[in-house]
């Protein structure tokens, strides 16, 4: 006989143990068998119910379908009245309250955890690192991670370590732990999204474009590898299934900036000027300093011919950002106009010959392309 089917046996004989309830919620959420608990719970005696236990339990429930809001509810109150708090409870009421975006909450909750054991300090350690990674306070969150013992956790360590290191400009350093990471679990999730992430920055779409599509199987609804991955397909030249991906990935990740520039980008490549300046329009509107969006609306202004508000839009995005990109694409196309032709052509090609960083790579032909598919001849200036 199974344990499981062991528990319960012992369970229905004694309904009114709740450390039986217990075990046998603790071994069915083990199994993944979410429905049977919560079915076990509405079959416990109300005594029980209100349990401390019990509740924890039933909160563990909500965790696994992402109720957050309820597992907030049920997990609060306890942690209020316990002194000390439990590891395992703050940590679960931290990590709703961390997906519910009260990162603040979150980490006060963890705060009052009591010394715990090495595996439960892991877990505690690695929730703690992930929200001062929200917070971008990278330096902190690297400081947790190397002041605790890892337990049985070390490939979750290495690869949140990885992030963080990618995120800080030491890709070195992130592509050493994201092996290391992988060595020990070839499934970990972050070292895949930095592995996929460094072989994109390579041009290396080969690699890239196959490992963001496993990390997607994993995870259907993570934002970064759907980023990921369509950048990878326009790289390939897949620009309308690159269209697709990114439309998944700026539906996960509303409020990251360089999943609006990417769509951007990709409907400039199809030769979708309103949409892209939607999207640099969406980029805008979560942060009105960043350098490269000023760019992109300054290349969209470019691209219609209005000239004036190109060439203030270019200022400013120089202004914030001196090596922006999207202000450089916008100044070829003015030149362009002007018949300044040769210093346009050393521009482009200065921009597709580099390699930056979380760039999208487009071809030398790409401004003269769109240029010509959204402003016919008739609409440029003469004699060019």
């Amino acid at each position: 006989m199974s344990r499981l089917a062991s528990l319960e046996a012992f369970a229905d004989r004694d309904p009114a143990n709740v450390d039986l309830l217990c075990d046998l919620l603790d071994q069915l959420l083990i199994e993944g068998q979410v429905a049977r608990a919560r079915q076990r719970l509405q079959q416990a005696p109300l005594a029980l119910r209100s349990l401390p236990g019990v509740l924890f339990r039933e909160a563990r429930c909500a965790l696994v379908d992402g109720d957050f809001v309820n597992a907030v509810a049920l997990l609060q109150p306890l942690a209020s009245t316990m002194r000390p708090v439990p590891g395992g409870l703050c940590h679960d009421l931290a990590f709703a309250q961390f997906r519910l975006g009260q990162l603040d909450e979150a980490l006060g909750t963890l705060s009052l955890a009591a010394s715990p054991e090495a595996d439960a300090a892991a877990a505690l350690a690695l929730l703690k690192a992930r929200i001062l990674y929200h917070q971008q306070r990278i330096a902190e969150a690297l400081v947790i991670l190397d002041g605790v013992p890892q337990g049985g956790r070390h490939a979750e360590f290495h690869g949140l370590r990885a992030m963080l290191l990618l995120d800080d400009g030491q890709t070195a350093e992130a592509a050493q732990a994201a092996t290391q990471a992988l060595n020990e679990d070839p499934a970990q999730f972050d070292a895949g999204l930095v592995s996929g992430t460094l072989a994109l920055w390579d041009r290396r779409d080969d690699v890239a474009v196959p490992m963001f599509q496993q990390l997607i199987a994993a995870q259907p609804n993570a934002g970064r590898a759907y980023l990921g991955l369509g950048e990878g397909l326009m790289m390939r030249g897949d620009i309308v299934a690159a269209r697709a991906v990114l439309d998944r990935a700026a539906t996960y990740m509303p409020e990251h900036i360089g999943t609006w520039h990417a769509l951007a980008w990709c409907q400039l490549l199809q030769g979708n000027l309103d949409g892209a300046q939607q999207s640099f329009d969406n980029a805008f509107a979560l942060d009105r300093t960043f350098g490269e969006t000023h760019g992109g609306r300054a290349l969209i202004h470019a691209l219609r011919g209005e000239k004036e508000a190109a060439g203030e839009a270019i200022k400013r995005a120089l202004r914030l950002d001196p090596n922006g990109r999207s202000a450089r694409y916008a100044q070829s196309v003015l030149l362009l106009d002007e018949g300044r032709e040769a210093e346009a052509q050393a521009i482009i090609q200065s921009l597709t010959a580099s390699s930056l960083k979380g760039s999208t790579p487009i071809s030398p032909e790409f401004v003269y392309t769109l240029r010509n598919l959204l402003r016919p001849a008739q609409e440029r200036p003469r004699g060019h």
